[in-house]
């Protein structure tokens, strides 16, 4: 039996997870996975902190930018998507190869 692999230890930090992940997204633009990885977490786990961000950001004046996930087959662009994760397959071609959103910070609301 294998035992699932723990997850990655975080980065000690003066700030919090959603403070981190905020200043990373006004230096650029990334997809979960990659935030995950910067930020030593798991990628199931940033995806509330990113709803979350998306609302309090509002409040400032500010957005949380997204980039809709493609299909890498036909092309198709997930536009009308609200979820913030990949989607598993593309309604057009049935093709499982997703590139993921893409999300930044925006200055203006």
């Amino acid at each position: 039996m294998s035992h699932p692999k723990p997850p990655p230890s975080p980065a000690p930090r003066s700030e919090t997870v959603r403070q981190a992940l905020l200043e990373e997204l006004r230096r650029t633009s990334a997809t979960a996975w990659e935030l995950s990885a910067r930020l030593g977490m798991r990628e199931r786990d940033v995806t509330p902190h990113l709803e979350h961000l998306a609302r309090s950001l509002r409040a400032r004046g500010e957005r949380l930018s997204i980039a809709p996930a493609r299909c890498l087959r036909c092309g198709y662009a997930f536009d009308e998507r609200r979820s913030f994760t990949k989607p598993s397959r593309c309604p057009e071609c049935r093709g499982e190869r997703i590139d993921a959103p893409r999300f930044r910070v925006d200055a203006g609301a």
